[in-house]
């Protein structure tokens, strides 16, 4: 929390300050995989053996991250954001049931106005693509979209109901200047005037993108998106 005052105090308003925390599913796989995974038989050995035992553990997640998240709004944070990373290795029945409740109950235990200010709060699940619609109806206020779903799709099923976060692949900032520009205005296209579209990327960078890459991306948004958004 003193990291969150120092950065908030030393951005002096230029930019919102954005806290953010793993969903309870994806910390629970970290913590019962042991780290990272290509299968997750651990956790889904203990999701089909054990249910009980993981609706317990995800449960308590939930409250520390509520605990969490509502610490950092205090301390500074403008906006909080949660990373369902690993939400998109379940079934449809098994992500409503292990990953979007919590997240749901999450949404619902947060401070959600600050000192007068709203605190908007965003879920993304990478892969989540499907349940976009579940996901909006948490009374989350914008949903992350990772790249394997077209903007346009996206804003189309959910209208103006959320904001949309995304959804550049981060692999395109291994391309050239024109190649990343490109990118960027087919994206501004595919959601269209209007406001409610926070360009990001659709997951994490990589850590061997150039650095003056991720600086013609930035560039390049801040460019093109003037025609689509006040």
């Amino acid at each position: 929390m003193d990291a969150v005052r120092t950065i908030r105090k030393n951005l002096k308003g230029s930019v919102p300050l954005i806290g953010f925390s793993g969903s309870p599913w994806t910390l629970a796989t970290y913590m019962i995989e042991g780290g990272s995974s290509k299968a997750f038989t651990k956790i889904k050995k203990m999701a089909f053996a054990e249910p009980q035992t993981l609706h317990l553990l995800l449960d308590k997640v939930a409250d520390s991250v509520i605990t969490y998240l509502n610490a950092q709004i205090a301390a500074g944070a403008q906006s909080v954001m949660i990373f369902d990373t690993w939400g998109g290795v379940l079934s449809p029945r098994d992500y409503k049931l292990f990953s979007l409740q919590y997240m749901e109950k999450i949404v619902a235990g947060l401070t959600r106005e600050y000192e007068g200010n709203k605190v908007p709060v965003t879920l993304f699940t990478k892969n989540g693509g499907m349940w976009l619609e579940s996901i909006a109806a948490t009374g989350c206020d914008a949903l992350g979209l990772d790249w394997t779903i077209d903007i346009a799709d996206a804003k189309a099923r959910v209208g103006d109901k959320v904001a949309l976060q995304g959804n550049m692949d981060p692999s395109v900032l291994y391309a050239s200047k024109e190649r990343i520009e490109q990118e960027v205005q087919d994206i501004l296209a595919g959601f269209g005037a209007g406001e409610g579209h926070v360009f990001n990327l659709g997951h994490g960078i990589h850590l061997d993108v150039p650095p003056e890459n991720a600086g013609y991306f930035v560039d390049a948004v801040h460019k093109y998106s003037k025609q689509y958004h006040k």
